[in-house]
């Protein structure tokens, strides 16, 4: 928290208890081992996992990491490690959770094409995953899409191969964007955005503008045309966020913070709440 919405919504939809765990901008949003420590308890059964995340664009330390397998090998929990965002990534390599001792046992790795390879329409996805699972895997997966259509996996196999260098630029594209996008959201009244670490998201703190994520968003949309999510979308944790996405062009972004810049003045002078 905050996190993806579908982890939550599934989770109870399969009839189990979300149990969320915080992402704390005192803790350079990211997860806290201690806090998730004391939460699980002998009915808990995985460990959910994003890095890189959304919305916040954390990437798990190592540090982080190998107390949260430490965690999983030792209450003997599965681990759902969604890696969707894992390729896009700035100034660091990337370790899966499948990584640490213990791991290959229980953890269970999600990714797909939409994020890395611009695929979003083709619906595509995957997971890898214990041999012992794979047969319940199976199971849900012939009985809800049956399967994906062949001519898009042949599409999957020739983006994996990337054999023109397709992602490594794009990524790099998304870190010239990052690094201007945050400067400039940085000099928006009110605004305060790390940069994030992965993924293509900025993590707004609008706390010091003295308005409500929603209010701000409502002002952005009807009165300068640029759309960005409530944080509170994403759980509780971020109810003083907005989230953007910076997957437009440069031009697009730099127009996008002239416009928020202009109909700034509908929060200036507001009292902030701490």
């Amino acid at each position: 928290d905050p996190g993806f919405p579908g982890y939550e919504s599934m989770t109870l939809g399969l009839g189990g208890i979300p149990v969320p765990f915080v992402l704390s901008e005192r803790n350079h949003l990211q997860p806290d081992p201690d806090e998730i420590a004391a939460k699980i308890t002998p009915r808990t059964k995985i460990l959910i996992t994003n890095s890189p995340g959304n919305p916040t664009g954390t990437v798990y330390t190592d540090a982080v990491q190998r107390r949260m397998a430490e965690l999983a090998v030792k209450h003997d929990l599965l681990v759902l490690s969604d890696e969707i965002y894992a390729r896009i990534i700035y100034g660091a390599d990337y370790v899966s959770m499948m990584n640490y001792p213990g791991m290959d046992e229980r953890t269970l790795i999600i990714d797909g094409f939409s994020k890395s390879f611009a695929m979003t329409g083709w619906r595509l996805g995957y997971t890898v995953a214990p041999a012992r699972i794979v047969p319940a895997l199976d199971l849900m997966a012939v009985n809800s899409y049956t399967c994906v259509a062949e001519f898009s996996q042949y599409a999957a196999i020739e983006a994996l191969k990337d054999t023109e260098g397709a992602t490594p630029r794009m990524v790099a594209e998304f870190a010239r964007r990052r690094e201007r996008f945050v400067r400039d959201l940085n000099h928006v009244p009110g605004f305060r955005c790390l940069p994030p670490d992965g993924a293509f998201y900025a993590w707004v703190n609008i706390s010091d503008t003295g308005v409500s994520a929603e209010e701000i968003c409502r002002i952005m949309l009807e009165e300068a045309g640029v759309a960005a999510i409530p944080g509170a979308a994403f759980g509780p944790g971020g109810r003083e966020f907005v989230r953007f996405s910076f997957a437009s062009s440069i031009a697009t972004l730099n127009e996008a913070v002239e416009r928020i810049q202009r109909v700034s003045a509908a929060w200036q002078g507001t009292p902030a709440s701490r």
